[in-house]
């Protein structure tokens, strides 16, 4: 048993007894249920089993496929030699896969039911040979042996087997009259029915190793290239997403960084722009704040008599300053207390007379109003 073979037989053995592989057999047997029968074998394809079973006249060939099992004859007076027949069989099949099993009779064999620890699980072939004389009054080189393992007895610390054991001379027989007719066996099993019942094999296969066909691991080499295939494709898939997501991620923070930067400019922009804004209106304020100075010289000039002089005109801030000569200078403040560009004037310093024109000179100072529209807004606000 080669390390691919003993591998394969490890597997099945945990998916025959595992839950998943008791649910799919479960699931296999009753989805085919309802598959119509025409298309069943499409669908779940079962090997044909010819079974060559010797008896007086020679060897009696029968074929199953399926459940059902019956002699085999492609002539009418059913007179074709046996080999002929396994041959019509195989032509026939149309590639379909042909297992010939030649059945000794029961007589012929000796069957035993041993048990083995589960220690010897793994090398039931060599543990069995080695305690071969124990069973059975022959030694390993003298017979041919096979066995199946009773799996409904078998417990977790002993494995139960059916061993079946046949002279060496018995199975050369059949290999030597097989291949005179050309006949490719795949299996020497024990037929537990007699010679002109359905046969009922045993299981085992007394066929030495070196005379069976090689195995064809080709499926699963390509089922498992194509697995290894997938899992590839998934790595490079879920790389390349993984690739993706992480370039535009840093894209996506170079883009970030820029935005972040250009609005920190733009908000030293815009606080740039609301000084200069505040700094252009300072001066329009002022001017809406304070009467414009033609306005206020020319409401002097307005309200001023005749016999009336300026000589000097100061206007500072919030703050009106006349000073000038007149004929009656107490009379002034009356007629600028009437104007609505300023309030509250009044003279100070004192009146004096000038000497070379006999005139009052005068000051007068006064507060400068605010303008009447942004005073009622105040005083609604």
């Amino acid at each position: 048993m080669n390390a691919i073979e003993k591998l394969k037989n490890d597997v099945d053995g945990w998916y025959e007894t595992s839950s998943i592989g008791q649910f799919l057999s479960w699931w296999k047997t009753e989805l085919k249920t309802f598959v119509p029968e025409k298309y069943q074998e499409r669908l779940f394809p079962t090997p044909i089993n010819v079974y060559l079973t010797p008896d007086e006249e020679g060897v009696t060939v029968w074929y199953q496929k399926g459940v059902v099992c019956e002699k085999y004859s492609n002539t009418e007076d059913g007179q074709e030699e046996w080999w002929h027949q396994v041959q019509h069989i195989i032509n026939q099949a149309e590639g379909e896969k042909v297992l010939v099993h030649y059945l000794l009779p029961n007589e012929q064999a000796l069957i035993k039911k041993i048990g083995l620890p589960q220690a010897a699980k793994d090398n039931l072939e060599e543990v069995i040979g080695f305690e071969l004389d124990k069973y059975v009054p022959f030694s390993a080189d003298q017979v041919q042996l096979g066995y199946i393992v009773d799996k409904s007895n078998t417990d977790e610390n002993k494995i139960l087997l059916d061993l079946a054991v046949i002279p060496t001379q018995k199975v050369t027989d059949v290999i030597d009259l097989c291949n005179k007719k050309s006949v490719m066996l795949d299996v020497i099993d024990v037929n537990q029915n007699n010679a002109t019942s359905v046969p009922r094999h045993l299981g085992v296969n007394l066929l030495p190793a070196d005379k069976r066909k090689a195995t064809n691991y080709f499926n699963l080499k390509l089922n498992s290239g194509l697995l290894l295939l997938l899992a590839l494709l998934i790595y490079f898939v879920m790389y390349t997403s993984l690739a993706n997501k992480q370039n535009k991620i840093e894209s996506l923070a170079k883009i970030n960084a820029q935005l972040q930067k250009t609005s920190r400019t733009s908000k030293l922009l815009r606080k740039e722009l609301k000084e200069v804004i505040v700094s252009s209106k300072f001066l329009q304020n002022k001017k809406q704040q304070s009467p414009a100075l033609i306005l206020l010289f020319n409401e002097v000039t307005a309200i001023m008599p005749n016999h009336t002089y300026i000589t000097r005109f100061k206007v500072d801030s919030d703050k009106l300053e006349i000073t000038g000569l007149s004929a009656n200078a107490n009379s002034l403040v009356p007629l600028l207390d009437e104007s609505s560009l300023w309030f509250v004037p009044q003279i100070v310093g004192g009146i004096t007379i000038d000497t070379r024109t006999k005139k009052e000179k005068f000051t007068i100072k006064a507060e400068l109003k605010e303008p009447q529209i942004e005073a009622e807004n105040d005083s609604n606000s």
